[in-house]
């Protein structure tokens, strides 16, 4: 990889997509999202000019050398640009160019800003392992994927509308998730759960928002917390994205706790 010391896999990834497939349920969709917000990616590029292998095996890019991302077209004449989640994925077909194509590493949020600008409306999304086991990320799908980023960030110029969800919030939802919060014994101290709204599109869905001493014991509950929405959400509709207080840079004191251990 030109720009990546380590091999990518993206085991985690491409586990939650093969179960997506076998179960598309809240649970399942909740944990292939996750996997592409935190993926790095193999995306196929060229060059203006070569970059230089070093000795050492580093790479330089030399200066003026410009990076073009490649696309596939398809055949209703619009593009996606493929990204694949390993090398052996990314070598796996042939990728048409007249320059040298080279593997270079992108995140998810690497394309959301490509795909707003106003030359890119012949770009309809992305495109994961064309060549093996495949999945469309659609311009919708990206726009949630998105909307959910800004979320976690706090983004104040984003059109997501943080507000809570305890007026609307079902009451056997509400116990369901206090219960698997008490039974995890400890993993979860605290939870909030808000409601987003996209100012743009009206599409609106929870956030559970969860809190404990070891992120990974409360992140396996992850599934069990999705598939109570999936149960029990109600009529406001089971889509639910869940995260890691630590990586939701809002201020959660102005919004009511929906669990808390100490108390």
């Amino acid at each position: 990889m030109d720009n990546q010391e380590e091999v990518l896999r993206n085991d985690e990834l491409l586990a939650a997509l093969e179960a997506f497939r076998e179960e598309q349920n809240p649970a399942n969709e909740q944990a292939f999202v996750q996997g592409l917000v935190e993926a790095v990616f193999v995306a196929p590029v060229n060059f203006t000019e070569a970059p230089i292998i070093k000795e050492n095996g580093d790479v330089e890019i030399p200066e003026g050398s410009e990076m073009r991302l490649l696309t596939f077209e398809m055949e209703n004449g619009h593009s996606v640009f493929p990204i694949f989640t390993d090398l052996d994925a990314f070598n796996a077909g042939p990728i048409d160019s007249e320059d040298p194509v080279h593997p270079w590493a992108m995140s998810l949020a690497d394309y959301l800003p490509l795909l707003q600008n106003d030359d890119s409306e012949n770009i309809e999304g992305l495109a994961l392992n064309p060549f093996t086991n495949g999945m469309p990320i659609t311009r919708d799908n990206l726009a949630y994927i998105a909307g959910m980023v800004a979320a976690q960030e706090g983004d104040g110029d984003a059109e997501m509308q943080i507000a809570s969800a305890e007026d609307i919030i079902p009451t056997p939802l509400r116990y369901e998730l206090i219960g698997l919060a008490d039974d995890a014994m400890g993993a979860v101290e605290h939870m909030h759960l808000l409601w987003l709204t996209n100012g743009a599109t009206n599409a609106a869905n929870y956030l559970l928002v969860v809190d404990g001493p070891d992120k990974d014991a409360f992140q396996e509950l992850y599934p069990r917390f999705a598939k109570a929405f999936e149960e029990k959400a109600g009529e406001e509709g089971s889509a639910v994205d869940i995260v890691a207080a630590a990586d939701f840079d809002v201020d959660l004191s102005e919004f009511t706790s929906l669990y808390d251990r100490n108390l």
